[in-house]
């Protein structure tokens, strides 16, 4: 394809069952700028059905393009398919969620009037992707970098997604994924959050997210928690360090969630160790700082792990 302005990536691993519904709600969110959009499916070790979909797709619309690969490792999958890729920009859908009709049409059009680094959107999590929901066309936000970083700290509008937002290709050519089997987002967003340029945000939603039981972040195992730990490590290397007090909230997540787990580790003492080189007072005294993560601390200090 020439002039490709969008490619939108795929891993997919037995999701025979969602895989159909996924590229009929890409193709019909598209639109018109389906002509300039191509669609890379990369089917990772998947003993379903998975790869007769992508074929039989593939015979039907020539913007698909797949690959096979046996790394059994998200970070790997995307970096591959980063690297088949070359659109203007980039875009995830995980291969069991949907996209609200005629949405992309509308986004790429403003990315390619705006020509940002980054463009954010709302995610929707749904538990029904058949929901009768409308996509709803608004306004977008232009964020300085502060902005940007403090609004994913504090989990307000985003997080650590990169399904259903726009990345400049250019952005993850030069800044891969780490070989991790989950967090790898968690990992790469904020540091990509420091090298945008200019990073956009709207509030209208266009993509529905399946949250289940069998997402690799549900299940959770000492191989999990190591990568999201390592995940989370990297937002103190990277992020200046006036935000060391948001990411310590991060930080107290995961010692509180996953406490019976961490307790008497060494995965637990790095974590204490963490939480304990901040100021207590301080901390609390942090206007930015939400009451229930000063609760969090407090109860994580007595506690210890």
């Amino acid at each position: 394809m020439n002039n490709v302005q969008l490619s939108i990536l795929i891993a997919a691993h037995n999701c025979g069952n969602y895989l159909a519904a996924t590229l009929d709600s890409i193709v019909s969110s598209l639109g018109n700028a389906l002509a300039t959009t191509e669609i890379i499916v990369v089917n990772d070790a998947s003993t379903d059905n998975t790869q007769a979909i992508v074929d039989d797709y593939a015979r039907r619309l020539p913007q698909l393009k797949s690959s096979r690969t046996d790394f059994r490792n998200v970070g790997k999958v995307r970096n591959h398919a980063v690297q088949l890729a070359s659109g203007d920009y980039i875009l995830m859908v995980d291969s069991d969620d949907v996209l609200l009709a005629g949405a992309l049409e509308t986004q790429l059009a403003t990315v390619q009037e705006t020509a940002p680094d980054i463009f954010l959107s709302h995610i929707i999590e749904v538990r029904d992707p058949d929901a009768d929901l409308k996509w709803q066309v608004s306004g977008y936000e232009d964020l300085t970098q502060h902005q940007a970083i403090e609004r994913f700290l504090i989990h307000k509008d985003y997080q650590a997604h990169f399904i259903g937002q726009f990345f400049a290709r250019q952005l993850l050519q030069q800044h891969a994924f780490p070989d991790f089997i989950c967090y790898e987002d968690t990992w790469l967003f904020p540091l990509l959050l420091t090298k945008s340029k200019k990073t956009l945000f709207t509030r209208a939603g266009f993509y529905l997210y399946r949250k289940h039981q069998q997402s690799l972040s549900s299940a959770i195992d000492e191989r999990k928690i190591t990568c999201l730990i390592d995940a989370t490590a990297h937002m103190d290397d990277v992020l200046p360090a006036q935000y060391e007090h948001l990411i310590t909230c991060h930080w107290l997540d995961i010692a509180n969630r996953y406490h019976e787990m961490l307790q008497g580790t060494p995965q637990g003492r790095r974590i204490g160790e963490r939480i304990a080189r901040v100021s207590l007072m301080r901390f609390l005294l942090n206007g930015k700082i939400r009451t229930s993560y000063k609760r969090k601390m407090l109860k994580v200090r007595k506690r210890g792990l």
